[in-house]
């Protein structure tokens, strides 16, 4: 009795002091991306003489419309592909494949972190009403947080370098980071939900739960870095044919502008003759 207490008095200290790492983390990837975009602001204001015009209202509601829509198809993505598990491992029989964190990646790296996050939130949230949960909360919770972890660190890594080396890195990066999260969540919240408390029961099967999500983070990094140049092109090309359009309807001159036009033109060379 008094070893357990003792157990408990120590995963309870642990367990703070990883909320407070945490938080912390958290705090410090507000800080760069508040400071990135300090960065693009000052950029962009320093720019002088700029030949680009301001969009106007109507093509920012028609870009910020394209956004949510990119937004909504990727939630929708990550929810599907959560319905399409299978087993992997039979040490594990409680943990199930799926590739629902690619989406999150794709948009963290094509719109930044903060959507991100906010794909993987929809994405447990809508999963969530539309199954519930069997384990009263305590599982989408630890997929929310560690989701959240993945799509971020990924975000901000790829946010101060967008090349080849910085979307490899960024993805070892929070794959680690992910593995980590997933480590402690299921250390201290989920094999204790399923009963597994005792030391010679708990570790085996957290050395099996890492290389189910070291195995699961390799797929999701490649699928990722294989989708992510041409999807982005794809998304990006929508948004530059909408602006294109507007932009040659408005230089282009009307009908009855160009016969206006070339009737001037017309008594013009009448006059010089």
């Amino acid at each position: 009795m008094t070893s357990l207490l003792c157990f408990n008095q120590v995963a309870a200290l642990v367990g703070t002091l990883l909320g407070i790492i945490i938080a912390l983390e958290y705090g410090i990837i507000a800080w760069l991306v508040v400071s990135l975009r300090k960065m693009r602001r000052a950029k962009s204001a320093s720019a002088a003489n700029s030949s680009i015009a301001k969009p106007s209202r109507r093509e920012t509601t028609v870009h910020s419309a394209i956004y949510l829509a990119h937004v909504a198809f990727f939630s929708a993505l990550g929810v599907a592909l959560l319905y399409l598990e299978f087993p992997l491992l039979p040490a594990t029989p409680w943990l199930e494949m799926n590739f629902s964190d690619v989406p999150t990646l794709l948009a963290s790296f094509m719109y930044g972190p903060i959507t991100g996050a906010a794909v993987n939130i929809v994405k447990i949230l809508v999963k969530l009403l539309i199954s519930g949960t069997s384990t009263n909360l305590v599982g989408p919770l630890s997929n929310l947080i560690s989701g959240t972890v993945y799509a971020v660190v990924a975000g901000v890594i790829y946010k101060i370098r967008r090349n080849k080396k910085g979307a490899v890195l960024s993805l070892f990066i929070s794959s680690l980071v992910f593995c980590g999260a997933m480590w402690l969540c299921n250390q201290f919240i989920l094999l204790p939900v399923y009963g597994m408390t005792e030391h010679s029961v708990m570790m085996p099967a957290l050395w099996w739960t890492l290389l189910f999500n070291v195995i699961k983070t390799a797929a999701t990094c490649v699928i990722t870095f294989l989708l992510y140049k041409p999807l982005s092109r794809a998304l990006h090309w929508t948004m530059d044919a909408s602006r294109r359009g507007k932009r040659s309807a408005k230089t282009e001159p009307a009908p009855a502008d160009a016969e206006q036009t070339a009737a001037s033109q017309d008594k013009t060379a009448d006059s010089e003759q």
